[in-house]
């Protein structure tokens, strides 16, 4: 029986990803993604991250560094949003019964 301590090893899977300066190899299963929103860390499966990579991204991992946007930091400007997306109801209701009351007129005069 040996005493030596077994180091545990993590597995490897690079791919190759297009980038500002040419294509790359990434080893996506130990990488982080960052926020460009709120500047969180994220580690993701790298299949997945390898998927939303190529499919969102256009496969570029430099676009990716600089536009990834985590759910937390996509619902920090949400309560603005909604409320500009209200706003914009009640102007198309307030005008939609504006035109409505000037059919009533015309009727009643009629």
């Amino acid at each position: 029986m040996s005493n030596e301590i077994k180091k545990s090893r993590k597995a490897i899977h690079n791919y190759t990803l297009e980038s500002k300066d040419g294509p790359v190899q990434v080893d996506l299963n130990n990488y982080v993604a960052v926020c460009s929103v709120t500047g969180t860390s994220k580690k993701f499966y790298h299949t997945y991250l390898a998927n939303l990579i190529a499919t969102k991204y256009d496969n570029n991992i430099s676009f990716f560094e600089t536009e990834y946007v985590s759910r937390e930091g996509k619902s920090v400007g949400s309560g603005e949003r909604k409320a500009a997306q209200l706003d914009e109801r009640i102007q198309k209701l307030y005008s939609k019964i504006s035109i409505l009351k000037l059919e009533r007129d015309q009727v009643s005069v009629s």
